[in-house]
């Protein structure tokens, strides 16, 4: 979590000299839970994946001067933020709560269609970033939604290796959104 903490807030400092403005978000994921037996035992609130920005956040926020135009849209007890950037909704989840049956692609559009049905917020988001499924797709379906997978950090999965016979690229996901749409998206 202390490393965690640092690098959030050193890639913070660095962004906030480059940007006017610089947007900040992040989601509960299942290894941030606090559990008892395997079970979360709080609430999705409770999350040390969102605590770690939490605590970036009031750092930051102790010099406005320096920091004032770097934005923080953290969840309270939801699994998702859904935030409107250059004229697009955009949706941010992990990708743990989609459970259900299929593969990864099948389970997130899954749920996706039923946050829709349910007239969520993140339902109405045109773009859905995810996480959780250790590897990198991209899924346009149609002119009007777009799945985002994110690949995970981990150097190779061996978990995810086991469960499916594949190997994901690790990295961090990148990519550009103005109002056209997205672009450049690229792994670093």
């Amino acid at each position: 979590t202390r490393i965690a903490r640092r690098l959030v807030r050193a890639a913070l400092c660095r962004w906030s000299k480059m940007f006017k403005r610089v947007i900040v978000t992040a989601v509960p994921g299942n290894h941030g839970e606090n559990r008892k037996n395997g079970r979360l035992f709080t609430t999705p609130g409770d999350n040390d994946d969102v605590a770690i920005f939490e605590a970036v956040c009031e750092i930051l926020s102790a010099n406005p001067d320096a920091y004032g135009h770097v934005e923080f849209f953290l969840p309270e007890d939801e699994t998702s933020v859904t935030l409107e950037l250059v004229g697009h909704r955009v949706g941010f989840a992990h990708g743990h709560i989609a459970g259900g049956s299929g593969g990864p692609q099948q389970k997130i559009r899954n749920w996706w269609k039923d946050q829709a049905f349910c007239n969520t917020l993140i339902g109405s988001a045109k773009i859905l970033v995810t996480g959780h499924y250790h590897h990198f797709s991209v899924i346009e379906y149609d002119m009007d939604k777009m799945h985002i997978q994110c690949p995970a950090m981990d150097g190779g999965s061996d978990w995810w290796k086991d469960k499916t016979g594949e190997h994901s690229r690790p990295g961090t996901l990148t990519f550009v959104l103005d109002h056209a749409g997205y672009r450049d998206i690229e792994i670093i």
